[in-house]
């Protein structure tokens, strides 16, 4: 082989060396970096939800007296069907994420009328008489902050019946303290199983006056040391009428569920305005029969002699016994039969007469319904 046919042959050998090496992986270009993922941009959060219920409640009552029952304070009617509450309340409630809520109730019926009546004619008693209650609520740190117009922390009864074990409000719920206040209310839960409240008012069921220049003052104490027993404790005083004495109110309820099926339920009020003194005691028993019926009975008792403030002025009692029936969904259906009887004649009969007694049988209906929104 020739000098130049040797040369050929090198360069022919390292030529395809060179091919070889550049398709070798070790010498393949790298594929490019993938391009790093968009971070997903975070949900704005969902506008807090308002809580909007509603219910119509309608009874019929019969008076054996045939007239209107007296000592009543929303079942007021004789031989009619009527209707008793129809009831709108929006609320969005304050939490640690969402501090600014509030709360409205609007109440339209007999019942709106009879809670409304204490207001003056002259400050608007028609408007008044259908804000059950509207406030605004603030949360700061623990406590939360309400002002506007709320209902009464005192009593075992409230004035929707459907949240109550009977049909028919007591004697106390009726004439020993108020409905609603208007004004400030601080709530704080000291510890899981105490929350503590402080109030500063216009009075009793007063939504445009103070007397005396100076708000009337309120305190509660909820204590809950187990599931089966909750304890409420309140105190109010103040001013409630143009050069009148202070009046002060304590009202204590005391709740004990005995078995997963039976509780019992006791509440004791005693007011004062200088020389008037009221007081009264009622006790509760509901039996859970079965989850769509329950049986309750309610005795109390009720001392109005020095004065008269419950407007009897008297001594009156009461027993109730009520069948209380959940028909589908929210349609619950009450079946009461009570008693009143007093020291002396104040109950009217329809001959014009009256007597230490009086009979009436009730059938309540309620239905209600609610979302979100």
């Amino acid at each position: 082989m020739t000098r130049v046919q040797v040369a050929s042959s090198r360069r022919l050998i390292l030529a395809l060396v060179g091919l070889t090496a550049l398709a070798s992986p070790s010498f393949a270009q790298a594929p490019a970096p993938a391009p790093a993922p968009t971070p997903e941009a975070t949900p704005a959060p969902e506008p807090p939800k308002i809580d909007v219920n509603a219910f119509v409640d309608v009874y019929y009552g019969y008076n054996f007296n045939k007239v209107d029952p007296g000592a009543r304070t929303f079942d007021v009617n004789h031989n009619a069907f009527s209707l008793s509450l129809a009831e709108i309340n929006l609320t969005k409630a304050v939490t640690p994420e969402s501090r600014v809520g509030f709360r409205m109730d609007l109440d339209f019926g007999k019942t709106a009328d009879l809670v409304g009546a204490y207001e003056p004619e002259e400050n608007g008693q028609e408007i008044y008489k259908h804000v059950q209650q509207a406030y605004v609520s603030l949360l700061t740190g623990k406590v939360q902050w309400d002002v506007g117009k709320f209902v009464t922390p005192h009593g075992a009864e409230v004035i929707e019946s459907q949240d109550n074990w009977n049909y028919t409000r007591s004697i106390l719920f009726g004439y020993a303290i108020p409905f609603y206040h208007t004004g400030i209310r601080a709530t704080i839960n000291a510890s899981p199983k105490l929350t503590l409240s402080g109030f500063l008012v216009n009075g009793w069921n007063n939504s445009s006056e103070i007397y005396g220049g100076f708000p009337c003052v309120a305190v509660q104490a909820l204590a809950k040391p187990s599931d089966k027993v909750t304890w409420i404790g309140n105190f109010m005083v103040g001013q409630e009428a143009e050069d009148a004495d202070d009046r002060s109110l304590f009202d204590t309820t005391l709740s004990l569920a005995l078995s997963p099926k039976f509780t019992v339920q006791g509440n004791f009020d005693y007011g004062k305005e200088g020389d008037v003194k009221w007081w009264g005691i009622a006790g509760y028993a509901k039996l859970q029969a079965r989850d769509d019926w329950a049986l309750v009975g309610r005795y109390e008792y009720a001392d109005d002699t020095e004065g008269g403030f419950m407007t009897f002025g008297t001594k009156v009692q009461s027993l109730t016994v009520t069948s209380d029936h959940l028909i589908a969904g929210g349609l619950k259906a009450r079946f009461e039969y009570r008693t009143d009887f007093a020291d002396e004649a104040i109950f009217s009969k329809d001959d014009g007469s009256t007597k230490k007694s009086q009979t009436t049988l009730t059938v309540g209906l309620v239905y209600g319904f609610g979302g979100k929104i």
